[in-house]
Order: C-alpha cells, then structure tokens, then sequence
C-alpha cells in the first residue's frame, strides 16, 4: 500500500517541527519526486534566524533538492517514475516535493544526489560563466565557503594561473590550499597592502562572503581593469553596501553581480555543473556535512552557531 503522508519540516518561532502532511496530489503537468537530500542555503539561514518575520508566510522552506521521480501528471513526457534529478523545486525539506518539468534536470550516471546540490552549483556555473578569465589570469578568492570554494574549482577549470585564498577561518584556508590555491591569507591578520607587496594585483576578485569588509578587500585587490565578482549573499544592514567609487573609476574596473534569476538560464547552469561535477571538474563531498532529515533544528542550530568545519549542510531524507 503506497503512503499517503510524509514528513515535513515546518519552521516555528521555536524552530523546525517536523510534522507529518498528506503527500502532494498531482496535476496534469506536475512531477513527484522523493527527496533523497536537500542542501541548507544561507538565504534559508536567514529566514530561521530572522523567523519572527517570516513564520507566517514563508515557513516551508528547501530549494536545493535531488531526489528520485516517482510518479508524473498525464501530460509530462520528458520524465518518468525512476529517474534521478537535482531540482529548484520549493519547498523540499520534506519527503516528497512537487516539481515542474522546467525545474529538474536528470542526474548523469555516476552522481550521488546527497552531493549532487544542482540549484547552488547552478548559482556558481552562471556566475563563472561571467568571471571573464583568461588563460594565466590571476584569481582571488575572498570568501572560502561553499560558494566560493566551488568558484575556485571553476575559476581552476577555465585556467587561471594563480589562485589566492582569503578567510578568516583556517580550515576554510586549508581546504583552499586542497583545492590548488597558490597562497592563503587571514585578512584579519594580513593587510591588503602585506597581499598586494607580496603577491601583486589579480586580474580577477570574487567575492563570496556577503559582508561589507570583503567588498572593500576586493577594491583593494583588483587591478586596473580587471574585474569583481560579486558572488556574496548580502543579509546584514538591509544588504546596504558602500564602495569606493574613486577607486572603481580610477581603476577602470568591471563590476558583474554574479546572482541569477531567470530560471531558465539558471537551470541550464545546472545541467552544466552537473556535467561538470560527472567529469570531476568539481568536488563537493569534501564540503558537505550530512544530517539526518530528522536534525533539520540542529543543523540549523549549528549553522547559527558557526560549529568549525560546517560549510553546507545537507539534509538527507532517503537513501540517496
């Protein structure tokens, strides 16, 4: 007898609950897919942690789901029950999440959906896609999340000659080291000037970590004509941001917002990232630390918390 209910993690003023809901009836055009795991982003971060606004009218969150299609409306024809796909389908923290055919793309032979994470790849394929960088270009990385840690292996496909690493965190410096950075700095210990005397100016900056200090830093690093990525999901001060304008004019820089919102080019970014990830131009399992669908509270807990060595959580809800 196939089940009519699943679990779904619901956030309260108190945090996650999980609750038990009737599983999605189809329409004509929709897709059933079974969540094998779902990545936490930080824009889901904020929400938890900022959840009196939202508890009322957003709290079904998960946009960074792989899983497997087990049953489809009439009309869909690109899909069956038994494929593996990564999806930008919300809301997936739950066993079971409705999608549309435009949503999913089909996980390549080989891919283990917990590390698949199509929807933040998809983020740093489009993003690179605009990093401009050409062939011994020399490349920052500030900001050594998960975000930017994938940008660094991109940035490392399309054949920059020098990769520097910045962030506060040394494991985060560690595993850009791992990841082939040339050098690695702390720039709360080592000045932009101490950087530029000893590695000179980069041709490319890309800025993952989503705060004031960083976009600064970038300005100081970038040379004259070279470019900024802004990669960074920026959260604190209403997202208000300043910048040296001096400095942008006088270097003559291009300045790229990295983000994405039309979802058909986000999708095709995905399918992308997920050929990359097959051919093993990206690495994402070094990265991930996995919980148990029913820890969604504490993964959350932990993220707030900034436990050591966390990048991205994924919740896992099968056996993906």
């Amino acid at each position: 007898m196939k089940a009519k209910f699943m679990r779904t993690a619901v956030l309260t003023l108190d945090g996650f609950k999980i609750q038990e809901e009737p599983i999605p009836k189809l329409k004509e055009n929709d897709i059933l897919v079974k969540t094998l795991a779902c990545g936490v982003c930080s824009g889901d971060l904020f929400v938890y942690q900022n959840r009196t606004d939202f508890v009322d009218s957003y709290n079904r969150l998960g946009h960074e789901a792989s899983g497997e299609v087990t049953a489809v409306g009439p009309n869909v024809t690109n899909f069956v029950p038994g494929d593996l796909v990564t999806a930008l389908s919300l809301p997936a923290y739950s066993d079971y999440f409705v999608a549309q055919s435009e949503e999913l793309v089909k996980l390549p032979t080989g891919i283990n959906p917990t590390f698949a994470l199509g929807e933040a790849i998809a983020c740093c394929v489009h993003a690179a896609n605009r990093f401009g960088i050409q062939s011994d270009n020399r490349v920052a990385i500030v900001g050594c999340g998960f975000m930017g840690l994938i940008c660094q292996q991109l940035a490392a496909h399309q054949g920059a000659g020098f990769i520097c690493g910045i962030d506060p965190l040394p494991e985060r410096r560690e595993l850009s080291q791992k990841f082939g950075a040339a050098a690695v700095y702390d720039p709360t210990t080592v000045s932009h000037q101490q950087i530029v005397a000893n590695r000179g100016e980069f041709d490319v900056v890309i800025e993952a970590a989503g705060v004031q200090n960083a976009v600064d830093l970038c300005t100081e690093l970038v040379t004259q004509h070279g470019r900024i990525i802004l990669i960074g999901y920026h959260q604190s001060n209403n997202g208000l941001r300043t910048v040296n304008m001096q400095q942008w004019n006088f270097k003559a820089i291009d300045v790229v917002n990295g983000h994405v919102r039309r979802q058909d080019e986000k999708v095709a970014a995905m399918q992308q990232g997920m050929e990359l990830l097959q051919q093993g131009h990206i690495h994402t399992e070094p990265l991930v630390t996995i919980y148990d669908f029913a820890e969604t509270e504490q993964a959350f807990q932990d993220l707030t918390n900034g436990v050591p060595n966390l990048l991205k959580a994924v919740l896992k809800m099968g056996d993906g």
